[in-house]
């Protein structure tokens, strides 16, 4: 028997400093899950997809996600919510489920551009949300004892409503002077 699936809220992208490590912010939905906050490390390239989709940003030819969204909504009938799992300790999965029953497997970080896209769903299963979840805290403030170790790099403060002009350009001058050393992840 698989646990209960809760709808999650993409909060928004954040910037993890001294990393400088892109992170989607996803927020329990639900009255009894809206403490539960979910970090997941993604690229920049992901990071800003979902940043441009959240924005409302229509770029002036689709960019691959809107692409993969358009593909979807017309051959599968419609997309009708994107699950997000762990694949092992550290990493996520997606799926995406089609209105027609067919599921697709993705990374993570594709599977919620393209449900911000579509506005449709975003589900992980309430076990797991428990399991990931991490705490938000003040900037300066100690991480939490005990935090899972996927996500003490991911401690954020998550961010209600639109994500600010400020930030957009903050996260668009450090995707415009990343080097690939950067993102080492070793």
């Amino acid at each position: 028997m698989t646990d209960r699936q809760v709808v999650l809220e993409v909060v928004g992208v954040r910037v993890e400093l001294p990393s400088s490590q892109p992170v989607l912010i996803l927020r329990g939905a639900e009255p009894d899950t809206q403490e539960y906050h979910v970090a997941v490390v993604v690229g920049p390239a992901e990071a800003a997809a979902v940043a441009r989709a959240l924005q409302g940003e229509v770029p002036p030819r689709p960019m691959t996600h809107d692409l993969l969204t358009a593909v979807l909504e017309s051959s599968g009938g419609g997309i009708e919510a994107v699950e997000v799992r762990l694949l092992d300790a550290s990493t996520y999965a997606g799926t995406i489920r089609l209105n027609n029953g067919t599921t697709l497997d993705a990374r993570a970080s594709d599977a919620i551009a393209v449900a911000v896209r579509a506005h449709c769903r975003v589900t992980m299963e309430l076990q797991t949300l428990r399991a990931v979840s991490v705490t938000p805290r003040e900037p300066g403030s100690a991480s939490p004892a005990g935090a899972p170790a996927a996500s003490q790099e991911a401690e954020t403060v998550p961010q209600k409503g639109p994500i600010s002009e400020e930030e957009i350009k903050e996260f668009q001058k450090f995707l415009s002077e990343a080097e690939p050393e950067d993102f080492d992840r070793s």
